[in-house]
């Protein structure tokens, strides 16, 4: 499910299973996956994004403290809960260092535990998505209608403007017999290793444009900014997309888009 991804990593079996069970049993629509070591959850980052880290101190090769701060480079945005039986001042230091939000000493109280993920989620869910004014009323318009010129410039079926979790913020054309949420899920977790490249280049604003040539569809994904992206559909039956047209005028686009939702809100004038 877009925007509740939980990675727990534990090398006990039965500690890392009792863990994700009590999340999922929560019914809060939690993705939670568990595996045991530092290696394996780096490998996990590298496909997909994740709201929540939660990892052991002590485990077999890297530590929790040496996946905290791998994490950090790849994905800074990430929460993060560190875990042990071994707390001390100086890995408490070393925890608010990393950023780390919550640090728990075993044995603890699962309430509490699962009482903090969720507080953890929920704000970051609220920090993921645009402000409340950002897609609302007359800019809400003014986008529509900037992608409504995007389809007729390019000859789209339909262009979704989304969230990188996958959230549908806007839709303009049809879409037929594909699920709108699913596609921009999926193609927002393609983007990850993309922002990786540019945090390794250090370069804080690029744009990126990935393409898909199927069979009956042509889908196209591009970023605004790094938290939006704009998903480009194309029925090969009603003729093959040109990738060049596409690339051009989807550029434009971006930088119209991206000025809209970044905009200070209007004022009204002072009586």
């Amino acid at each position: 499910m877009p925007g509740k991804h939980i990675l727990i990593v534990e090398d006990e079996p039965k500690v890392g299973f009792f863990l994700k069970a009590s999340l999922e049993s929560l019914d809060r629509g939690y993705d939670v996956l568990h595996v045991d070591s530092g290696e394996a959850a780096l490998a996990e980052f590298q496909r997909r994004s994740f709201e929540l880290l939660v990892t052991d101190l002590r485990m077999p090769g890297m530590s929790g403290l040496d996946l905290l701060s791998r994490v950090r480079e790849v994905s800074p945005d990430t929460r993060a809960i560190l875990i042990t039986a071994y707390g001390n001042a100086e890995v408490e230091r070393e925890s608010r260092r990393l950023n780390a939000s919550h640090y728990f000493t075993k044995p603890f109280q699962i309430d509490e535990f699962t009482a903090v993920v969720q507080d953890l989620m929920e704000d970051q869910s609220a920090r993921g998505q645009p402000d409340s004014e950002t897609l609302s009323g007359e800019r809400f318009e003014r986008v529509l209608q900037r992608l409504t010129d995007l389809r007729f410039e390019v000859g789209a079926q339909g262009i979704l403007l989304s969230d990188l979790s996958g959230q549908l913020l806007a839709e303009v054309g049809v879409t037929d017999d594909i699920t709108p949420e699913m596609l921009t899920g999926l193609m927002g977790a393609g983007f990850t290793s993309m922002f990786d490249l540019a945090r390794h280049l250090r370069e804080a604003n690029s744009f990126n444009l990935t393409y898909h040539e199927g069979v009956r569809y042509d889908f196209y994904a591009a970023n605004i900014g790094s938290r939006l992206l704009l998903t480009l559909i194309f029925d090969r039956r009603q003729g093959a997309s040109r990738i060049g047209m596409v690339w051009l005028y989807t550029k434009r686009a971006i930088q119209d888009l991206f000025d809209l939702v970044t905009e200070p809100p209007r004022r009204p004038p002072a009586e």
